[in-house]
């Protein structure tokens, strides 16, 4: 494709761009300093920008052209001078080009005419399906996937009740001794001897009226918790090692149980909370379920609609037989 057309939809990328970052000013004598130039009002929809021919270039079609080009951001791109400018030099450029190419008579060419035939597929489905066409398909689409009914949304909770209830949950305090080779432990861990050793010691300190709360900063090799008493607070069931949850489920709460061995190291452990299961409040996440599964509408819905039209234009994928011909009648 020749390197003279513009990439239209290039516009699309203008509002995300970041501006320019400014270069360091110069230093000035004290009372030189200018204020920012203020940025340039943009022009009204009857101002002319640019005459082609006899023909003048309105304001306002540029900003119809930029809306088609450049979608929801096109406002965006109005309203900021610098990209305001680029685009309109883009939207005068094409004028220009679409000039000559007029002039040339090239809309009598065949590339001319499979090329528009290809694009005005694409407007037809585009304009079709607008979300901003007041009555279109592409708007009713819109507010019936953004407006499920209330029997819809009890339909989805009940479906995904467990992606909204409320998990098993603990809050706990423990005291680690690591074990050579455990997992973050390195080289700085015990063996097993010295492990076994160093629980019984604290075992013996508990036992003397220490808490575990208090021994963790010393003697706790989990740097996750030892800062704050070895406490885990809240967690739902499923993020530690299975032989530590099975002691959470079945130790005596608010006492310090027998030590633990998981692949890290030796656990002394005290359950202060365990919180069962709860199932979720429909009402409470309705607001929350609307919002989700709009995405999830949209496309199922679109898809429905797809099917809907193909029946209605007479759309069949895939080779079709053909009818076969009538036996012409025979003279008599």
């Amino acid at each position: 494709m020749s390197k003279l057309l513009i990439p239209l939809f290039s516009l699309s990328l203008l509002a995300q761009s970041p501006a320019p970052a400014p270069h360091p000013m110069p230093s000035m004598p004290p009372g030189m300093g200018q204020k920012p130039a203020a940025e340039a009002p943009e022009p009204k929809a009857a101002d002319v920008v640019a005459t082609l021919g006899a023909r003048k270039i309105t304001y306002g079609e540029f900003s119809g052209w930029l809306k088609v080009m450049a979608g929801p951001r096109a406002e965006m791109i109005r309203k900021a001078a610098a990209s305001r400018n680029q685009a309109l030099k883009q939207f005068l450029d094409l004028q220009v080009l679409a000039a000559k190419g007029q002039k040339e008579n090239l809309q009598k060419t065949r590339e001319f005419q499979s090329t528009l035939a290809a694009i005005r597929q694409q407007v037809y489905a585009r304009v079709l399906l607008d979300e901003d066409r007041k009555g279109g398909d592409g708007q009713k689409l819109k507010e019936q996937a953004e407006n499920p009914t209330e029997a819809e949304l009890k339909a989805y909770f009940q479906a995904n009740a467990e992606r909204y209830a409320t998990p098993e949950r603990f809050t706990a305090r423990h005291l680690l001794v690591s074990l050579k080779g455990a997992p973050g432990a390195g080289d700085k861990g015990y063996t097993e001897d010295e492990a076994k050793a160093r629980i019984a010691k604290v075992q013996e300190l508990l036992k003397s009226g220490k808490k575990l709360e208090d021994l963790t900063k010393e003697y706790s090799d989990d740097p996750g918790s030892k800062a704050n008493g070895g406490e885990y607070k809240d967690v739902p069931f499923g993020r530690f090692a299975k032989e530590f949850e099975a002691a959470v489920r079945s130790q005596e709460i608010g006492k310090v149980g027998e030590p633990v061995k998981t692949s890290f190291g030796y656990h002394l452990i005290l359950v202060e909370s365990r919180s069962p299961k709860q199932a979720a409040d429909f009402e409470k996440v309705k607001d929350a379920i609307r919002k989700q599964i709009v995405p999830e509408r949209k496309s199922q819905l679109t898809a429905q609609y797809m099917e809907k039209i193909k029946q209605e234009v007479g759309f069949s994928e895939g080779p079709q037989a053909a009818p076969a011909p009538q036996a012409a009648p025979k003279a008599p």
